[in-house]
C-alpha cells in the first residue's frame, strides 16, 4: 500500500511539474543549461519508469510484460505534452519532450533490472501479502 501512494504521490507531482507555467517552477533558467527541460523529462521518466517496476513488480515481469510500462510512459508522457499545448497554462507541446519521456523510460527499467534478484522476490512478496501475520486467503 505504501508503495502505491509513493508511486501516485509522484505521479501527481509529475502532473503539476508538467502543467504549471515554467515561470512559476523553483528551477534554474533554462538559459544555463541548453536543453535543461529535456534532462528533467528524460529523469522524471526515467523514476516514474522505475516506481513502476517497484511498485507492481508482479505485474511486470516476464520478457513481453517488462515493456509494458513503456506503454505507460508514452501514453502519460503524451498526454502532459497535449495538456500543455491546449491547456492555457503558458507552456507549450513539444515533440522533444515527449522523446525524452520515451527515453527516460531505459535507464528506469536498466536500474529495475539491476535490483538484486533477492529484493525484487521480498518486494513482490510483499506486495502480494503486507501482512505476514495475517495471510490472505
Amino acid at each position: 500500500m505504501h508503495k502505491k501512494i509513493i508511486f501516485f504521490a509522484y505521479v501527481i507531482i509529475v502532473t503539476l511539474l508538467s502543467l504549471l507555467p515554467a515561470s512559476k517552477l523553483p528551477l534554474p533558467s533554462a538559459s544555463l543549461i541548453p536543453h535543461a527541460d529535456k534532462v528533467v523529462h528524460f529523469g522524471m521518466y526515467a523514476v516514474f519508469t522505475f516506481l513502476l517496476f517497484f511498485t507492481w513488480p508482479e505485474k511486470f515481469s516476464g520478457k513481453t510484460r517488462q515493456f509494458l510500462p513503456l506503454l505507460y510512459v508514452l501514453i502519460w508522457g503524451t498526454f502532459m505534452e497535449i495538456f500543455q499545448g491546449v491547456g492555457g497554462y503558458g507552456r507549450t507541446f513539444s515533440h522533444y519532450d515527449i522523446l525524452a519521456n520515451i527515453l527516460g523510460f531505459f535507464p528506469g527499467w536498466v536500474a529495475w533490472m539491476l535490483v538484486p534478484e533477492k529484493i525484487k522476490v521480498a518486494t513482490a512478496t510483499i506486495t502480494q501479502n503486507p501482512d505476514p501475520e495475517n495471510p490472505r486467503k
